[in-house]
């Protein structure tokens, strides 16, 4: 059997939009792609963690997937408000908004420090997310 061709480098990393449209890539797959769709975006290596948890790979994908059986097709809109990188270092800052089934909504902020491989694809993720009130509970 013949190896798997390496990783080709990735550019995803270098911009706001590319970051913003892989954040948003992480909710709109199918649980059954999210193996794949994440190998595409993170190393074998990688960590996250967050306010609660630290998260291998493994753990990571095992995490999304059950985000996308969760929650329904096209309920999260994120936007990169603060994006910086310099070399392998990124430092980011997102708003969401998240729809349940149930019709309510969830709104957040996260801030995130990410270290970014070689290849440009994620090696890790410390990031702290505030949830936030909506507008009229202001």
């Amino acid at each position: 059997m013949a190896n798997p061709a390496p990783f080709r480098k990735t550019y995803f990393t270098d911009h706001k939009d590319t970051y913003e449209a892989a954040l948003m890539s992480l909710f709109s797959g199918a649980p059954e792609d999210t193996q794949t769709d994440l190998d595409k975006l993170f190393t074998p290596y990688f960590t996250q963690r967050d306010d609660e948890t630290t998260r291998d790979f493994p753990a990571f994908v095992k995490h999304i997937q059950w985000l996308r059986t969760i929650l329904p097709k096209g309920s999260v809109k994120l936007t990169v408000t603060v994006f910086l990188r310099d070399g392998s270092q990124l430092a980011e800052r997102h708003t969401s908004t998240s729809t349940r089934d149930d019709g309510s909504i969830i709104h957040a902020e996260t801030f995130q420090f990410v270290e970014v491989a070689e290849d440009g694809r994620i090696s890790s993720i410390v990031e702290t997310v505030v949830k936030t009130p909506q507008p009229s509970e202001v």
